[in-house]
């Protein structure tokens, strides 16, 4: 089937929605409604409203959408591409509607926990471990503090999307809320495109459009550039990763999975760069049993360690070797019958590789474990904290952060590019990430206005690299508001073209996340 017929919202409302109007009252009391991870500068809204039913969302939107008023909207705000930061109009935040609504075996027996949009990725964690038989939900995005609704429209990821892949593979339905008010529900397995590579949305006064699948080919990496698009897909893809650009997401269902039953986590050091590339590829070919590999280069050891001593014995940070250069950190799944040989291929390829389990910091506890993980979670704080330093100085600057992920075979290629064009600039930089998708994150610190220009260009010139070696120019954060140029870079103008047919269709007057990924010549061309 190719076609699917909107519904009604759900009428659930008990109270007013609460509407905040005139920009100084927004500014002057509200204004963290205006700030996500991205730290880029709001523009002036007229309106923020707190949906805390699918009817008042949809109320809502239709309203704008009469009165043609853009619509950016909230939700955990935690996002590090300017999604949710708006340029204008109105900001319609979903975090309140917050409310686990069922969990339990679904057909087929796979156990599934159906949310609101605005419950937080932690909660949901906590429900998904308290059902019995040892389920959890295996996307671990860094920021717990997410909530479900972006997580779906960002398809979010995490350390473990390694080994279970990123939130796409887990979503069963969605309810999504057009921009004419009326709801999409979706369930997966049901809307296929048809051999045209097409759908049909019949609305609810027997109005019907079509929706053409765009025609580029997506790389064969980690991905979370535009718009989902494949032969034959499921509609629910197109709406998963479509950073509320096609509608707003109001609610989840999810499936879980069976929690492993023992988990080893470990951070190994290497006293160069290259030893752990090394050990990295013998580790991922032979431990099958991997469930996350974490990438740091020196630059994100020293941050660390700069880190530490800032903080002293509050720090997250443990003591580790102070002559390293680079690390890996791992987490594999273990029994009683594997433990001692998984023990022993480690510190095989360890020794082969200049390292040892003696260095390394290890963990077979969940206390343990967390407290390895907080040092990954770390780096990031202590980039932030870096460039807070720098932006004393320059208040302009922001860190350069690539979201680049490459196939296996030029990973090394990649990574040889980036220093060739960054370490002759002298610049402060730091790769590190989930190399075990051949996904690092380079983070570029500038000290200067010079060095940020620099550092735009090289950002531009790496998305064009990675590109033409078959690789993505966002791997887990989206396109937003800040990585607008780039999306042409691996679509071309024509399919970013098609994609904003798709957009206009949806939204024929475009007012949902105006200015996120797509420049506003393409949004407003007849």
């Amino acid at each position: 089937m190719n076609r699917i017929k909107t519904i009604k919202p759900k009428d659930d409302s008990s109270s007013p929605m609460r509407i905040i109007e005139g920009k100084e009252n927004i500014l002057s009391q509200f204004s963290v409604y205006l700030q996500d991870e991205s730290k880029l500068s709001a523009g002036e809204i007229q309106i923020l409203a707190f949906a805390e039913t699918e009817k008042q969302a949809a109320d809502f939107l239709k309203e704008m959408s009469e009165k043609n008023i853009p619509v950016t909207v909230s939700n955990g705000r935690t996002g590090v591409v300017g999604g949710a930061i708006p340029k204008s109009g109105a900001l319609l935040t979903v975090e309140k509607m917050d409310k686990i609504l069922a969990s339990g075996i679904a057909a087929g027996g796979e156990m599934r926990v159906k949310c609101q949009a605005g419950v937080l990725l932690e909660n949901l964690h906590k429900e998904s471990q308290n059902l019995e038989g040892g389920y959890f939900y295996p996307v671990d995005a860094t920021e717990t503090s997410a909530r479900v609704g972006g997580t779906v429209a960002t398809n979010a990821s995490g350390e473990r999307s390694f080994k279970y892949g990123s939130t796409r593979k887990w979503v069963r339905s969605v309810r999504v809320v057009l921009a004419n008010g009326e709801v999409l529900f979706i369930e997966r397995g049901k809307v296929f495109a048809d051999a045209q590579n097409g759908f049909e949305i019949v609305f609810t006064d027997g109005k019907t459009i079509k929706l053409k699948v765009p025609s580029y080919k997506m790389p064969s990496v980690k991905n979370a550039s535009g718009y989902y698009a494949e032969k034959n897909m499921d509609l629910i893809d197109l709406f998963i990763g479509s950073e509320g650009t096609l509608g707003v997401i109001t609610e989840v269902e999810f499936a879980l999975t069976k929690k492993p039953a023992n988990i080893m986590s470990i951070i190994a050091f290497f006293p160069e760069e290259q030893n752990a590339l090394d050990f990295f590829f013998q580790a991922k070919k032979e431990l099958t049993a991997a469930l996350v590999f974490e990438y740091f280069d020196s630059g994100g050891l020293n941050i660390l360690r700069e880190k530490k001593q800032h903080e002293g014995s509050n720090s997250a940070v443990p003591d580790f070797d102070n002559n390293a250069r680079a690390a890996i950190l791992m987490e594999l799944e273990y029994n009683d019958k594997t433990l001692d040989r998984i023990s022993s291929t480690l510190e095989q390829f360890l020794i082969q590789n200049k390292s040892s389990m003696d260095t390394a910091l290890a963990a077979l506890s969940q206390k343990d474990t967390a407290k390895i993980r907080a040092m990954r979670h770390a780096l990031p704080e202590g980039i932030n904290d870096t460039i807070a330093k720098n932006k004393r100085t320059y208040p302009t600057l922001h860190k350069i952060s690539a979201d680049i992920a490459v196939p296996e075979d030029k990973l090394l290629e990649m990574i040889e590019y980036y220093k060739s064009k960054i370490v002759p600039s002298g610049f402060l930089y730091t790769l590190f990430g989930h190399i075990g998708e051949s996904h690092l994150h380079v983070n570029i610190l500038p000290r200067n206005a010079q060095e940020f220009e620099k550092a735009k260009e090289l950002h531009l010139d790496f998305a064009k690299k990675a590109v033409s070696i078959g690789g993505t120019i966002s791997a887990e954060h989206g396109i937003g508001k800040i990585k607008l140029q780039y999306l042409e870079v691996m679509y071309g103008i024509d399919g970013l073209k098609q994609m904003v047919e798709i957009k206009k269709a949806l939204d024929p007057k475009c007012i949902l996340n105006r200015g996120d990924v797509f420049p506003e010549n393409l949004l407003c061309a007849k």
